[in-house]
């Protein structure tokens, strides 16, 4: 554990040596926090660029009072758990050194799922009805009946939460909602299951007896307090999902939709944000397809029953809701709506309006959406593929069924408040139109960065199961709002190279861009191409070349001779499923599954998870039991996005074809169109950058520390072209000189064998490559010597 000093600043860093690109990435954050502005930052992989970011940003904290919160973005639960072990280390570290109580509180935001605790509803597998069993035991006109609401302060006794549950409630959320208040959570850093535990046995302050708030509804409440928040990219990118958490917070909240505010002096951190461009993209963007209509249409017609139920048992409350919508702007309706089902547009962007007359009864809101729907499955069967603009399709729609179009903006919040008003729980079963709804919203409020396209053989020729994409173009329209809000926002990763493309295609102007090498004791990376076959037939997953029996035999030996001599574990990653499929169908009948085998045993990734996760862990048991495996994995999978194989899990990485888009997609097309217009990138450019992408992000899994090894195998003669190796991050680059190019089968086993007898051999680890406490004590010295270390 050491402790320095950056520009100024005093860091608190939890392990006894800091790396020297760590050292530079501290700096280069330095610099982008003072200028308030954004900045895209590559860490090579496996050096520690969490517990640097989270050490430097706390001290930063610490220093700097005016910036109170940090908000760290992950992708995964499992990123989001290390990442806070990572930071409970730093601050564990810092109030020792400080001789003080922790003055930090940090949590991770998860969803029900993940952090309930009731006994049945935790049960439940899937999430949406986890989700929906939760809401049936928690919203309002539920509890009305039931509960005897008293305050904080004045609790003398507090319900078993047995009992509450036998009731029909949720006695987490009564002890949550009645008897808990945000300033009862100690300071500390709190991982999901830590926050479970505080939450199962937490003692009320002032009856000094058990109470039992619910984890979930805990996290929410402790937003605003909170210096420190992890959680999932949606919770920032996904207007569905992400305006409760930031209208909790900004300071202004009265200002909340005004888009020109004061920025919020934040620190924002995507961390492994190299595909970020895809989640933005993914957030605006809805598929429509016969199921979900005709789903639609069933919602509809139940949706009709219970009014006219309501019209016969309560009419008064269907006229109370008639009033609210003549007298209320639209925008004020989320006050009586779900939360959990916000708009699927930024509130900023929709006019402050009224809500249309021709949607203001529910029986007129229903026979609305019940045109729409019919009109989207008459649309949508269509023999061949076509396309149009948002505009082009809202006026066909105006033309043909007579409908303004203007009420498409309410379309949701309209939905939810009727739903609100018949008391409907299960939105789950109502999904079909809520994404009828969504479509709506968001295709009469984006006229620009967005296309309509019907494909009615998506799968494959002859299986007609069309297809209606809106499709997001413009991932800047998903994150412009996060750059609008927030002073900083940091891009990071292993594998964001190359580092202009982010500014372009998010269109932002960052302050700084860096890119670090990676300083080691030893050439523990060797990365080479392997362009032919021993045949010196050029070896690729070019789909005129994907039946090629040479091609196939080729990549079979490649990966035959490779079990022979890596020991361990081995992942190898496919371009696309079908593909896998195609070229195992022909290994197995030529008998080089068979071969393989013999020396070690064959795991492989499927569309399943659950499968795909038991799949995992054999293949670790293997490794550990000293029969080795190799795992078959796809480019672009869970796979390659969120699993490591570090140490014995991962000996070699070998990367089958270059892992392109399927680039036929008429959205794919439509894209690329879209950013040579907008931001003048060339198609050929944006498929190199986002194949190269993918393949670092592939063998990127396997390096986790200096003192890991590993071998780094591109398989295919199109990664040979400059173009492709120069989209590679800086840190394999490096590594891959002359001689590691264009090499055939025979000359990467000669590579691999005299690479492992090397790595075999002892070796003590570099004082220039892991800083001391003694090198640190002067700073100026230390930035030279790192600057030497890192030009080397």
């Amino acid at each position: 554990m050491v402790l320095f000093w950056v520009d100024g600043i005093q860091v608190f860093f939890p392990y006894s040596k800091v790396y020297p690109e760590q050292l530079a990435y501290l700096r280069c954050l330095k610099r982008a926090l003072d200028a308030g502005g954004h900045a895209v930052l590559e860490m090579p992989t496996g050096t520690g660029k969490t517990v640097a970011l989270f050490s430097f940003i706390t001290a930063y904290q610490m220093a700097h009072p005016q910036s109170p919160k940090l908000i760290y973005c992950t992708r995964t639960i499992q990123e989001m758990e290390k990442a806070l072990m990572e930071l409970e280390k730093v601050i564990e570290y810092r109030s020792q050194q400080l001789n003080t109580p922790t003055d930090i509180l940090a949590i991770g935001l998860a969803s029900r799922r993940n952090l309930c605790i009731h006994p049945k509803v935790s049960l439940v597998a899937d999430g949406n009805q986890v989700d929906d069993e939760c809401r049936k035991l928690t919203v309002m006109w539920q509890r009305v009946d039931k509960i005897n609401v008293t305050t904080c302060e004045n609790v003398q006794e507090i319900p078993d939460i047995e009992s509450l549950n036998n009731s029909g409630l949720c006695g987490y959320f009564e002890h949550v909602e009645q008897f808990w208040l945000p300033e009862y959570l100690p300071k500390g850093v709190y991982t999901l299951e830590k926050l479970k535990e505080y939450s199962k046995n937490f003692v009320h302050p002032f009856t000094g007896k058990k109470c039992s708030p619910c984890p979930y509804f805990v996290a929410r409440k402790c937003l605003e307090r909170a210096n420190i928040l992890v959680f999932n990219y949606q919770y920032l990118l996904d207007p569905k999902v992400s305006k409760t958490v930031l209208y909790n917070l900004i300071r202004f909240k009265d200002n909340f939709d005004n888009i020109k505010r004061d920025k919020e002096p934040f620190v924002v951190v995507f961390d492994e944000a190299h595909n970020i461009d895809d989640v933005c993209i993914e957030a605006l963007s809805v598929e429509l397809n016969l199921a979900i209509l005709e789903g639609a249409s069933r919602n509809l017609l139940y949706l009709s029953q219970q009014i006219e139920r309501m019209e016969r048992e309560d009419m008064e409350t269907l006229k109370s809701e008639y009033q609210m919508l003549v007298s209320e702007i639209v925008d004020k309706l989320d006050d009586f709506t779900l939360e959990d089902f916000m708009s699927p547009v930024w509130t900023g962007q929709m006019l402050k309006k009224y809500m249309p007359g021709n949607i203001r009864k529910a029986t007129h809101f229903i026979k609305f959406m019940q045109s729409i729907v019919c009109y989207l499955k008459e649309y949508i069967q269509v023999p061949e593929i076509k396309s149009q603009g948002p505009l082009t399709f809202l006026h066909n729609l105006s033309t043909e069924i007579g409908i303004d179009v203007s009420s498409f903006n309410f379309c949701y919040n309209r939905l939810k408040l009727l739903i609100t008003t018949l008391k409907f729980t299960s939105i789950n079963d109502l999904s079909p139109l809520f994404i009828v709804a969504d479509f709506c919203t968001l295709i009469v409020t984006y006229s620009k960065g967005f296309i309509v396209i019907v494909e009615p053989f998506p799968e494959a020729v002859g299986i007609y199961d069309p297809i209606l994409h809106l499709s997001c173009l413009d991932a800047s329209l998903a994150i412009k709002h996060v750059f609008n809000t927030f002073k900083s926002v940091i891009l990071t990763s292993g594998t964001i190279s190359p580092l202009e493309f982010y500014p372009k295609i998010l269109d932002f102007t960052p302050v700084l861009t860096e890119s670090f090498p990676m300083s080691l004791d030893r050439k523990c990376i060797c990365p080479i191409i392997v362009s032919r076959g021993s045949n010196q037939v050029p070896i690729t997953t070019k789909f005129d070349a994907r039946d090629d029996q040479n091609v196939l035999r080729s990549y079979g030996s490649l990966i035959v001779d490779l079990s022979k001599h890596v020991p361990d574990g081995m992942v190898c990653f496919f371009p696309s499923y079908l593909y896998m499929e195609h070229i195992l169908s022909a290994w197995y009948e030529s008998g080089i599954i068979a071969n393989i085998m013999k020396n070690k045993l064959i795991f492989m990734e499927t569309k399943d998870v659950v499968t795909t996760i038991l799949a995992l862990h054999n293949y670790r048991k293997a490794c550990d039991y000293g029969r080795g495996a190799i795992f078959f994995s796809i480019a672009r999978g869970k796979v390659a996005e969120g699993i490591d194989f570090d140490r014995h899990y991962g000996r070699c990485v070998v990367v089958i074809g270059v892992p392109f888009q399927y680039s036929l997609s008429r959205v794919l097309k439509a894209r690329l169109e879209f950013m040579r217009i907008h931001y003048g990138i060339q198609e050929s450019e944006f498929l190199n950058f986002d194949a190269m992408r993918q393949a670092a992000q592939c063998v990127g899994r396997i390096i986790r520390n200096k003192s890991d090894f590993g071998l780094i195998i591109f398989a295919d003669c199109r990664f040979s072209r400059s173009d492709r190796r120069m989209a590679l991050p800086p840190w394999i680059l490096k590594h891959l000189d002359a001689s590691s190019l264009c090499l055939n089968t025979e000359m990467a086993i000669s590579v691999t064998k005299t690479f492992l007898r090397n790595m075999a051999q002892n070796y003590e680890p570099s004082r220039f490559t892991r800083l001391d406490q003694e090198t640190l004590k002067d700073e100026e010295k230390c930035w030279a010597l790192v600057c030497k270390i890192l030009k080397n």
